[in-house]
Order: structure tokens, then C-alpha cells, then sequence
């Protein structure tokens, strides 16, 4: 049982509970805990001071305890001052360390935190504890979180600032919808939304949800989403005419949890088997066999001891997750990629790093090697260039055998895992006004982006975003990036490149972009008018744009020429956001070999509505991955799980954003659900992908469909030996392989699947399925590999 689990809150339903253990009863509080129904933390003295707030990195004036569902590491101001617990038993821990920010959460304590700006009964009571010092945290079982509805059952006329918005919410609002509104709330995914049934959340996070009929729906958005973030499923919510809502923790929340954990593992289980899912069935029910046995611990040990039958509980809710995670699918061909900005000081910290990421299935590393206008390898092109050689970051330290080099060390480490690297960049946006003036813009000032409204001669950040941007149409600009990406790629092997910031920034008229002299001064030529003269309303302004379009695309046409006539094989991919960005990836289709949109959302219908939109934008050729923000978000990690499901429905992989953000409970449960199995990428080596997913595919026949009577023995031999054929064929040399014979062999296959009589149906399409990746995976070898 993971270490990490004790002192989280978990929960089962009173009414199924009680058919196999006696009602748990609410612990007596300590006196600590009761007084204002508050979290205390009390040192060997019995002196306490009240938590403010549990994994929130605004820590300013709070007491804040962070634990491993958080993430890694606390992510708070280096200026922070921080004390690192480490678990003993029940509600007991010692003093580890103490010093700034941004600690290392350990996997079996917490972190008590507090900001630069703080009071000073918090600073003296952590400046107290010494190291080894035992110190207890007493936490309420009961508690009420109260706020104010700004409307129920919104519309234009009882809500007018939510009126311009899908489902009428708007900006910082915290909504209820009842079914009086309509059968889903409607919202967009940019806020937080919890399900209520019968008086009790049953489902959280997610966008535009549906609203049950016995319940309602409570929507939030900015400052609101964070409340409704308190929400864990089983809390009791309440809410009465006048706005007045609360979220309610007692016993029965952690009771309910657990039951619907429990019971939501077993239906996987059962449809699993059903379906004949090739899924890890012993040890989803030995870890069904092991929720249940905390539980009846729990109900034995109750009456003498209900803080331990609680922690109890919570174990019986983690081996019911890891039930359900063991009864999920494991490809092994798809895309499990992990956006990345590096931080680590040191190989240990690299390999650890690496390490993480292994456990949890990765098999592609987007490591960001551009940033604030620096390389994080030492660039002999930055350096000719008259720029600083490496970014500070990492100049000055020691990864061993690979120097300050910590790109080398990444993919040196990387290899040794399976785990490839793709060079994540931050293209033409080269700075933050905050971190003074750019490198390039001392040397060159003509390079930088000017917006209409900047002040001549003089290079500015974004009016709204104040970032530095290079000019993107600027010819000596363009030429200085190819060389940052040409440097990358011939000197380390990179198997990709993702291009972001790719774009002038997208602003109303009187703040676009593009009036650098240069820019001016071309266009002049051409169109004998200097664009700074023209007016929104006349027609050379859409010229105007469609020319700056054009110098972008221009680029991207350079970057994939160039990128392709050092490797035919390497991949060019682009992750548009929704909006304008997600409509003018269609100029690029021929100059990138994959699209990785954002999906921001957190439930199946809204991450597949991004999927939906995108696809029919981009040809079939082209590789199709989807970009989720799980770990960003901070979800908890079978929501993580699901994100990564609902991301790979009908794609080749998932790039989850970002590592930073990781947490350990989600790194396991990756590992032991949908990534336990290897999996090798499809568009860096889709032959190979193809070989493991048809050698996967004829293991399955002979040790679960024919076995199982999903098919007939004879019609699943025929079956075992087609895929043989296709395993050889995956094994020919590149120029023996004829694109000609593959489509041959597929037709045969897809005539063989078809002439089946005894092949189950849901098996039937899941065997398809498989082959039309394999098909689409071939088509982009030979279009984009070749």
C-alpha cells in the first residue's frame, strides 16, 4: 500500500457499507482539531497553529500543508519558507528539514509552508521545530466550506454578465443548474463543475455536464473554481433560495467514497471480462480482495479506535483504485509524451527525473530546450551569433559525464529507459518584461516584433502579455532560428521538434503586430503603400495580414525542408489552442507530420470535442495526438487516468502538460493501468509500432478470444496467422517493404476480419480498430518517413 495514502481523505456509501461491515462511526475529535473546526499542527510542546489551506501555492500570510496528490514539489516562491514532515503513524510525523521554497514533497509526509510575505506567529511556529522534533496533524472529519451563488438557473435577463457566455456563466461566477435549466449546463471547459445526486457529489470537474434529475449541477469559473475544488465525491452539498451553498464533509462522505470506488472497480472488472479485455484480472481482484479487507477492518476496530478505522478505509479506497486500474487495456503502440521544462541541478536529479517518468509509461520526453531566449545546451550558434552560449540556469552546473550539457544528459538517460526526446520550444517569444530586455534585442534591436502601438525604434513586450517577440517575417530572424533548431538536431540526435509560438500574437487592430521597419518597407514595395497608413475598413488590410500570414508559413515550409534533409524521419509537430490557432494549422498540413491540439477539458465529451474539431482539419496522413493539462490541474490520479483514456480515444497518443506539475500517486497509477505494458511511438517508428501492436494482437487471439469463445478455433488460427504475415512484413528492410504489397495485405486482412462468422462483435471492432491504426500508421510512413 502506497505511503503517500495515509492522511488522505477517502469515503464509501452508509447504505452499501453496511452490508458487510457495521456503520463507522465519526471519530471524537481532538481538542485541537474541534475548536473552529479547523486543521491544527501541534508540536511536542502541545503548542498549535491552524492550517489555512491544504496544496495552494499562494501562500502569502497562510500556513499551507502540501502533500503528495499535489505533486513533486510544492511550486511555491523560492522565498518561502518551508518545513518537511515525514510520516510515522496515524496523525504522527518528524521534522525532516526545514529552508525555502519549492521543496521536494516526500511520498511518505507533507510540507508546512508559508509565503516570503507572512505573519509572525506562523514564522515563529515554524522556525521553532527542529529536526526529529515529533509533531502531530489533528484534522476535523467534519467540515463545512460556505459561499454565495451568484444565480440559479442563469439566463440573460437574472444573470447579464454571464449573458455573452456559453451557459451563461461568466467570468469568476459560481452558478447552480437545476434541471429547470435544461439537460447540461452548456458551459465551455475553462471552469469546474461538481455533479450533486440525491444531495450527495458523485462526480467532479469537467465542463458543460449533465444535470441529473434528481440533483443539480454547480459550475464555477476563475476565483469560483477553486472553491468548488474543495469538492470530494460523497460530500453532502446544500443550497437555499437566497445563494447561500455549503459543501459538507462528515463520516458518511468518506463512507460513500469508498463504497463508490469499490463498486465502480468491480463494474470495470466485470465489463473487462465481459469483452474480453486483455487486462491484469489477478491482480485486479486480489486488490478488490484487499479493499475489502480493510474494510472489514474498519468496521472491527470502529468502536475502539475510529481515527484508525478511517485510515482503514482510505487504504480500502486506494486498492480499489488500483483494482480498476488493472482492469484497463495496455497498448503498445501509441505516443505517451510529457511536456517538460527542465529544472534539475545535477545527474541525480536527471535521473530521477527519468526515473518518474519511466514508472509512469513514458516513451517520449518534449523537453523544453528553448526559453527566455536561451538555449538549455551550451549553443555554439547562440555564441556566433554574439549571444550568451547557454542559458544560466544550467551553465554553471555539474551533470557528470555530460558537463553543464543537461540536453545530452536527458538523452543519454533518456535512451536507457526508452524514452526519446523532442526538442519543446518557445519559437519567436524570447522574453518576459519582468526578466529585463532580451539578449537578441541588445545585439539586434531590428529584430524585434513591433505592434501598432509601440513606440518607434524602441523594442516592447506584448501590451497584453508582455512578452518579447522576435519578427517572425524578419528574413535575419528566421535565418538565426533555423540555425538554433539545424544546431539541435544535427548535434543531438533529437527525434523532433515541437513548435510553439509560431504565430505574431493574435490582437484587435489598433494592437496587432508585424510594423517593424523591415516589414513595412517590404510590403511597401510590393503593394506601394506602407501598411502603418491603412485602416481597418480598407482592402489592402487583408492583404496586409494574408502577407504576414504568409511569412509564417514561410518559415514552417524552411524549418520542415531543412529538418527533412537531415533526416527524412524526424518529426515536425505543432499543438495549436483552440480558437484561431486550431483553424490555421490547415496552412501547415503539408510542413508538419503531427498536430497536438489542447484539450482543456476533463471528461470524455469535452476532450473529444477538441479531438472531433481537429481531425477535420488535418488529413488523414498526418500523426494525430492529443494535448491534456491532467497534471497542471493538479487532478487527482484516477482523474488523471481517465483524462488519458478519453485523450486516446481514437488517436495515436496523449501529451500530458506538464511534468512539473506530476505527482506521484498519478505516476503510479499510470504505470499500473493504461501505460503497465511498453509502448512503442507511432510516428517515430511506425513500422515498429505496427510490428508490437499485430504481435500484441495475435498474442491476444490464442490466450483470450479463441479460449474464451470469442472466436472459433479455426477462424482465429486463420486469424493468428494473418497477423503472422503482417509481423514478418514488419520485419522486411525499408526498401523491400513496398507501399503496393501493404495495401494488398491490408485489403486480405480486412476481407478476412469481414468473412467471419464466430468472431465476437465487440471484438470484431476492437480488431478493426487496431488495423486501421496500423493502416494509418503505415500511410504516414511512406508520406511523411520517406
Amino acid at each position: 500500500m502506497k505511503k503517500w495514502l495515509i492522511g488522505k481523505k477517502m469515503t464509501m456509501s452508509a447504505m452499501a457499507l453496511a452490508l458487510t461491515i457495521p456503520a463507522l462511526q465519526a471519530p471524537a475529535l481532538t481538542a485541537e482539531a474541534d475548536e473552529g473546526g479547523a486543521t491544527k499542527v501541534v508540536d511536542e510542546d502541545g503548542i498549535s497553529i491552524i492550517v489555512n489551506a491544504e496544496n495552494d501555492r499562494n501562500n502569502t500570510n497562510k500556513l499551507v500543508v502540501f502533500d503528495p496528490t499535489f505533486s513533486y514539489f510544492t511550486e511555491t516562491n523560492g522565498s518561502s519558507y518551508e518545513v518537511i514532515l515525514k510520516k510515522d503513524e496515524g496523525n504522527s510525523y518528524h521534522v525532516v528539514s526545514s529552508g525555502q521554497g519549492d521543496s521536494a514533497i516526500p511520498e511518505d509526509g507533507v510540507v508546512l509552508s508559508t509565503g516570503p510575505q507572512t505573519t509572525d506567529e506562523i514564522m515563529r511556529f515554524l522556525k521553532s521545530l527542529e529536526k526529529g522534533e515529533s509533531v502531530s496533524i489533528n484534522e476535523p472529519v467534519e467540515r463545512t466550506y460556505a459561499n454565495t451563488l451568484d444565480d440559479i438557473d442563469p439566463t440573460d435577463e437574472s444573470n447579464p454578465e454571464g449573458a455573452p457566455f456559453p451557459g451563461n456563466r461568466g467570468a469568476n461566477q459560481l452558478l447552480l443548474y437545476t434541471p429547470a435549466f435544461g439537460s447540461s449546463t452548456g458551459t465551455n471547459p475553462y471552469g469546474y463543475e461538481i455533479t450533486v445526486t440525491d444531495g450527495v457529489v458523485t462526480k467532479i470537474g469537467g465542463g458543460d455536464s449533465s444535470i441529473p434529475s434528481n440533483g443539480f449541477v454547480v459550475s464555477g469559473h476563475g476565483t469560483e473554481a477553486e472553491y468548488l475544488k474543495k469538492a470530494e465525491i460523497g460530500m453532502k452539498v446544500e443550497y437555499d433560495a437566497d445563494g447561500k451553498i455549503e459543501l459538507i464533509r462528515d463520516a458518511s462522505t468518506y463512507i460513500f467514497k469508498s463504497e463508490q470506488t469499490l463498486q465502480e472497480a468491480k463494474q470495470s472488472i466485470a465489463h473487462a471480462e465481459e469483452n474480453y479485455i486483455d487486462a491484469e484480472f489477478k491482480k485486479a481482484h486480489a486488490s478488490v480482495k484487499e479493499a475489502e479487507d480493510f474494510l472489514k477492518k474498519a468496521g472491527d476496530i470502529q468502536s475502539e479506535d475510529p481515527q484508525k478505522a478511517l485510515e482503514y478505509t482510505e487504504e480500502a479506497t486506494q486498492a480499489a483504485y488500483d483494482a480498476y486500474y488493472y482492469s484497463l487495456p495496455s497498448e503498445v503502440g501509441e505516443q505517451r509524451a510529457i511536456w517538460y521544462r527542465p529544472e534539475e541541478k545535477d545527474l541525480d536529479d536527471v535521473i530521477t527525473t527519468l526515473d518518474r517518468m519511466e514508472e509512469a509509461g513514458f516513451n517520449s520526453l518534449y523537453l523544453e530546450t528553448t526559453f527566455w531566449g536561451y538555449t538549455i545546451f551550451p549553443s555554439d550558434t547562440m555564441e556566433a551569433y554574439g549571444l550568451p552560449k547557454q542559458h544560466p540556469n544550467f551553465a554553471n552546473q555539474d551533470y557528470g559525464k555530460y558537463g553543464s550539457d543537461i540536453l545530452k544528459a536527458f538523452i543519454e538517460e533518456g535512451k536507457k529507459r526508452g524514452i526519446t526526446i523532442q526538442s519543446w520550444t518557445d519559437g519567436f517569444m524570447i522574453g518576459h518584461s519582468s526578466l529585463g530586455l532580451p539578449s537578441q534585442f541588445k545585439k539586434y534591436p531590428e529584430w524585434s516584433a513591433v505592434q501598432r502601438n509601440d513606440e518607434p525604434g524602441t523594442p516592447g513586450s506584448d501590451s497584453s502579455s508582455n512578452y518579447y517577440w522576435l519578427d517572425i517575417a524578419n528574413p535575419d530572424v528566421q535565418d538565426f532560428m533555423l540555425d538554433i533548431y539545424k544546431e539541435q538536431q544535427e548535434d543531438y540526435k533529437i527525434t523532433g521538434v515541437n513548435i510553439d509560438y509560431m504565430r505574431y500574437p493574435h490582437h484587435p487592430f489598433d494592437k496587432s503586430y508585424g510594423f517593424s521597419a523591415s516589414n513595412r518597407e517590404r510590403f511597401e514595395t510590393e503593394f506601394g503603400v506602407d501598411p502603418m497608413d491603412l485602416e481597418e475598413s480598407d482592402a489592402l488590410w487583408e492583404e496586409w495580414e494574408n502577407w504576414l500570414r504568409e511569412q509564417e508559413n514561410t518559415f514552417v515550409d524552411q524549418l520542415h525542408v531543412q529538418s527533412k534533409d537531415i533526416y527524412p524521419a524526424f518529426m515536425v509537430t505543432a499543438t495549436p489552442e483552440p480558437g484561431a490557432e486550431a483553424v490555421l494549422i490547415s496552412d501547415w498540413v503539408e510542413d508538419i507530420d503531427g498536430v497536438i491540439p489542447q484539450a482543456y477539458g476533463h471528461d470524455f465529451n469535452s476532450i473529444q470535442s477538441t479531438v472531433i474539431a481537429s481531425k477535420k482539419l488535418t488529413p488523414p496522413s498526418m500523426m494525430y495526438y492529443t494535448g491534456i493539462y491532467s497534471f497542471f490541474h493538479h487532478l487527482g490520479e484516477k482523474a488523471a487516468v481517465n483524462d488519458v483514456l478519453a485523450a486516446g480515444h481514437g488517436t495515436s497518443g496523449v501529451n500530458m502538460f506538464a511534468f512539473g506539475q506530476a505527482s506521484a500517486p498519478s505516476v503510479d497509477a499510470l504505470g499500473k493501468g493504461p501505460w503497465r505494458n511498453a509502448a512503442i511511438n507511432p510516428g517515430e517508428d511506425p513500422k515498429a509500432a505496427v510490428h508490437a501492436t499485430v504481435k500484441q494482437l495475435k498474442e491476444q487471439v490464442a490466450s483470450i478470444y479463441i479460449p474464451k469463445g470469442a472466436v472459433n478455433k479455426e477462424e482465429g488460427k486463420e486469424l493468428e496467422n494473418n497477423l503472422s504475415k503482417w509481423e514478418k512484413m514488419m520485419k522486411r528492410p525499408d526498401q523491400s517493404l513496398k507501399i503496393d504489397k501493404v495495401e494488398k495485405e491490408f485489403e486480405k486482412t480486412v476481407e478476412l476480419i469481414n468473412s467471419f462468422k464466430t468472431l465476437n462483435p465487440i471484438v470484431k471492432d476492437r480488431v478493426v480498430e487496431k488495423m486501421d491504426k496500423v493502416e494509418k500508421w503505415l500511410n504516414y510512413y511512406y508520406e511523411k518517413q520517406q
